[in-house]
């Protein structure tokens, strides 16, 4: 459902606290402009070896026309406040408890926040996330590999797409948005550099060894990070979901769910073209064809085939279109993509792609993952 969010509070409904059971740290000056003044503010050393999980704090001070405005963001991710991991997922049910923990942290750093001031803060970033666990001998990095073969269009804005950690991540990225998918378990035992939770906690490293134990876990993690404000606004608006959302209004499993499936639908199932299971012999392929189409032509038949050989070969789409550009224009190539589409719906009365279903049906039923369920 959610993972990180960031949450601003008025630096006035925050107060500062001492603790005397423990040591706490001051703020401690980050950056300084014309326009601000940044501070930050980190656990104590006991804090940390308590083994509890931290939010990170970072106080903002703007000058405004002779006047300060000062505030408070708290970023932290939710599951891990809660479970000490992100792997198992948080339900509405939890939102009080999520509360009562952030109050206990922020008073263990020596800040004193009211309930009702964090249950309505402003959200200026947050990440919704899915875990899917595969079945029926499917991997994370086979399910990537074949994801990495999709044309995602760039009127989606994104600047860049990368392939990474030997095929056991991939995401598309802009800088008001991202959309990563991962291995979540093979992610679990890298370090923070090569990791993309770079913020993994003490319990959360020591799944892996359980899970790998047990030899029962194949976790395709999506992730959907809304990292600028107005991109957040203009995606609940699409939505159909109100602007300017508070904590209470994104911890939303309707939110989570539509935010998730927009971004699979958008740049993975309605640009797919090939994601399905064929039998790679030519041949084979030739014969499936024309089974559910006997009226089509050898000649049109052959083409289709050799469509499929091409488009699942190397790198798929994307370099089937960049070979042929360099001979002919765009209209050529989106008469061959739709030529594309129209062997995909043959082929799609064939077989199915089981892992593209299973992937459909936990985005469908978004029930909560758990590593250790009850």
């Amino acid at each position: 459902m959610i993972d990180t969010v960031i949450l601003s509070i008025q630096r006035s409904n925050a107060v500062s606290i001492s603790n005397p059971t423990n040591e706490t740290l001051g703020w401690n000056q980050q950056s300084n402009t014309s326009a601000y003044t940044k501070f930050i503010r980190n656990p104590s050393k006991r804090d940390l070896d308590s083994g509890l999980y931290f939010p990170r704090l970072t106080g903002i001070k703007r000058k405004i026309e002779g006047r300060a405005d000062s505030f408070i963001k708290i970023e932290f991710s939710v599951p891990k406040l809660l479970y000490k991991n992100n792997l198992d997922e948080v339900e509405e049910k939890d939102f009080s408890v999520i509360l009562e923990l952030l109050q206990d942290r922020l008073m263990r750093m020596g800040i004193a926040v009211q309930e009702k001031y964090l249950r309505y803060a402003s959200v200026s970033a947050v990440h919704y996330s899915k875990n899917i666990q595969l079945v029926d001998g499917y991997t994370s990095q086979f399910v990537i590999s074949e994801l990495n073969k999709v044309d995602i269009r760039k009127s989606f804005d994104f600047t860049k797409t990368r392939f990474m950690n030997d095929g056991q991540s991939i995401c598309a990225y802009a800088n008001a948005h991202s959309f990563v998918i991962y291995d979540k378990i093979a992610d679990l035992k890298k370090d923070s550099k090569r990791a993309i939770d770079k913020d993994q906690t003490k319990y959360q490293r020591s799944l892996f060894d359980e899970l790998d134990k047990k030899e029962l876990y194949e976790v395709l993690r999506f992730e959907i990070r809304l990292s600028k404000k107005q991109k957040l606004n203009s995606l609940f608006k699409k939505l159909g979901f109100s602007e300017n959302p508070t904590f209470k209004d994104v911890f939303s499993k309707k939110i989570s769910q539509s935010v998730v499936s927009y971004y699979w639908k958008t740049l993975i199932e309605n640009n797919s073209l090939l994601l399905f299971s064929f039998v790679t012999g030519p041949k084979d392929i030739l014969k499936q064809i024309l089974i559910v189409d006997p009226k089509l032509k050898p000649k049109q038949a052959l083409y289709f085939t050799n469509l499929v050989i091409m488009t699942k070969d190397g790198n798929g789409t994307r370099e089937l279109r960049s070979i042929l550009s360099k001979y002919s224009d765009n209209r050529t190539w989106y008469r061959i993509k739709d030529d594309i589409k129209k062997v995909v719906v043959l082929l799609k009365k064939v077989r199915q792609k089981d892992w593209f279903y299973q992937v459909e049906e936990a985005l469908t039923k978004f029930e909560p993952f758990k590593a250790n369920p009850p």
